[in-house]
């Protein structure tokens, strides 16, 4: 078994702190407000309304 000493230092630690530090969550604002189809968003809603009449 090996055995690491090495010295405490705020170096150190900042070092070990960053490999376990949270990665930044994926969101989804970067899809909100888009259709990728080109069709106008206000009319697509109305035709999708009139569906149910």
């Amino acid at each position: 078994m090996v055995v690491e000493t090495r010295e405490i230092t705020s170096e150190n630690i900042a070092v070990l702190l960053a490999q376990f530090a949270p990665k930044p969550k994926r969101t989804l604002e970067t899809h909100f407000g888009k259709l990728k189809r080109g069709i106008d968003g206000l009319e697509y809603q109305k035709k999708l309304r009139n569906e149910w009449d």
